[in-house]
């Protein structure tokens, strides 16, 4: 039963990291292999650089290339995935009454509890020897392609072992959530923070993507930091036991009393209460998004002194049409790239809980006492793009921030079109979300993931692998600009302005037509 909970999501990812490492290294062949890196190879002395896509030495096989140019989708979108199943099967499982009936005897609880670690342990187990065979296929040794696979099984289940922890501290599943993924945003940010500076590389040590990170596989070969990824679950599990025994089931650590005084302000309407509904979770993003822009900001300066030091460097990248990344303006542009990317997501994990809620049965009360079923989702809609919106003005904030500390000068309007651009992928993806949750809402999260990772692997990969135009012109990424370094595709913007809020509105009609449980 639990197998089947994990199972959908676990294929998805499966299939999306074998298509991303072989696309990658497709990629790195079709450019021309070892002698097309050695110019490229100059941006891994670069802090800027390290900071984004990790601290390797060399670009002189296609695996190394993996790990350099699409590392930092594999390992976040891994970790990510592993926390929020980990809180799925036990904390939601719990908060549904699931665990009630499970754990009575014969069955147990100390079973249970066995078989979801287990479960979650073959699923990390899976996804890691996917992305081994993947590059073992693709031509690459054999070494490299195990000690990859098996630290990112290391990687999986460091971050479910976290989802387990929030679980059994926090109630109801929403917050051990949130919990999880600030801590995976903080280790990733340890790791950026480690790899930008050479005095503060000690920091590496202390977080599991510094782990996998030194486990060298493509580079330098030490399996010995395989240890600390395999073993750090293992005891986490033995104290997640001691921490699951000591309290009643369904309950947690620390969670609200159960009296308190009203507190009515934004729970009036639907509109208020989606704003309220979204407080928690906004915050956390808020506070991820100011630190990251900040670090990235302070790391532009390193960017600039670097390229203007290394001419040849510059000349290369202009003839291939990339000279905008040395600059200021064009570095600030290519993190609203990435920042359009998390954007995507918050907007997906902000409108797919109307479809947790309604299959769960929490909206037969707020419907059954007049609220508007039209008016329900549209407020949730209209809420995730005011979240997005206050996302993008917090992170240039932090950019704006960091690159006047780091010396260099950027204004705050740039550092604001830059974020601001990110926003055009929002509407479209607000649309798409919504049509999943009237047609499909238990599957709105694993199937809109899938889809916008292969839609950004399209943008980034496709370029340069000469794919058709027409198939790249499907990618909502591919339509991104460097701004403020050039300016906005404004037809796309109109374009998904137009289709988001088409589907939106077909979403909102046909939703209420459904029935509660449809």
């Amino acid at each position: 039963m639990t197998w089947r909970q994990v199972r959908l999501g676990t294929a998805v990812m499966t299939v999306l990291l074998v298509v991303i490492v072989t696309v990658a290294v497709a990629t790195y062949n079709l450019s021309g292999g070892v002698l097309a890196m050695a110019g490229v190879s100059t941006l891994l002395r670069n802090p800027a650089f390290r900071a984004l896509y990790g601290n390797l030495t060399s670009l002189d096989t296609a695996g190394a290339y993996v790990l350099w140019k699409v590392g930092i989708v594999v390992t976040l979108a891994v970790s990510i995935w592993a926390a929020l199943g980990a809180t799925r099967i036990s904390r939601g499982a719990e908060d549904t009454g699931t665990w009630d009936l499970l754990v009575t005897e014969p069955v147990g609880r100390a079973r249970v509890f066995r078989q979801t670690v287990g479960v979650l342990a073959i699923s990390g187990l899976v996804v890691g020897a996917a992305v081994t065979v993947a590059l073992v296929a693709n031509g690459q040794r054999l070494l490299d392609s195990t000690l990859y696979g098996v630290g990112l099984v290391g990687l999986a289940w460091c971050a479910q072992a976290v989802g387990l922890v929030t679980s059994q501290l926090l109630a109801p599943r929403r917050s051990a959530s949130q919990m999880a993924l600030g801590v995976v945003g903080v280790a990733y940010l340890a790791r950026m923070v480690a790899d930008a500076s050479t005095s503060g590389s000690w920091i590496r040590s202390l977080t599991p993507f510094g782990w996998l990170e030194d486990v060298g596989a493509c580079q330098h070969h030490r399996a010995i930091w395989l240890v600390p990824l395999l073993v750090a679950p293992a005891i986490a599990i033995v104290i997640i036991g001691t921490l699951a025994n000591g309290r009643d089931v369904g309950s947690a650590w620390w969670r609200r009393r159960d009296r308190g005084p009203l507190r009515a302000v934004l729970l009036r309407s639907s509109w208020r209460f989606a704003w309220r509904e979204l407080a928690s979770t906004l915050l956390v993003w808020l506070a991820v998004t100011a630190v990251i822009g900040l670090v990235i900001g302070y790391l532009t300066n390193a960017l600039v002194v670097f390229s203007r030091s290394d001419r040849s460097f510059t000349r290369l990248l202009d003839r291939w049409h990339l000279g905008q990344l040395v600059s200021v303006r064009g570095y600030v542009g290519e993190i609203g790239t990435f920042l359009a990317l998390g954007l995507s997501f918050f907007v997906v994990a902000v409108v797919a809980t109307v479809g947790a809620d309604a299959t769960t049965g929490r909206l037969e009360i707020p419907f059954g006492n007049g609220a508007g079923r039209r008016s329900w989702l549209a407020a949730v809609g209209v809420v995730a793009v005011g979240g997005a919106v206050l996302i993008a003005v917090i992170t240039a904030v932090g950019i704006w921030v960091g690159v006047g500390a780091s010396g260099s000068s950027l204004s705050f309007a740039m550092a604001l079109s830059a974020t601001f651009n990110a926003l055009t992928v929002v509407p479209i993806v607000l649309g798409a979300t919504a049509l999943v949750v009237v047609l499909a809402p238990r599957v709105v999260q694993v199937s809109l993931a899938g889809l916008l990772g292969l839609s950004y692997l399209d943008a980034v990969l496709g370029p340069p692998l000469r794919w058709p135009a027409a198939f790249v012109d499907l990618s909502i990424y591919h339509y991104l600009r460097l701004v403020p370094a050039a300016p906005p595709d404004w037809w796309s913007v109109a374009g998904f302005v137009v289709l988001g809020g088409a589907a939106l509105g077909i979403a909102i009609g046909w939703f209420g037509r459904t029935d509660l449980v449809g």
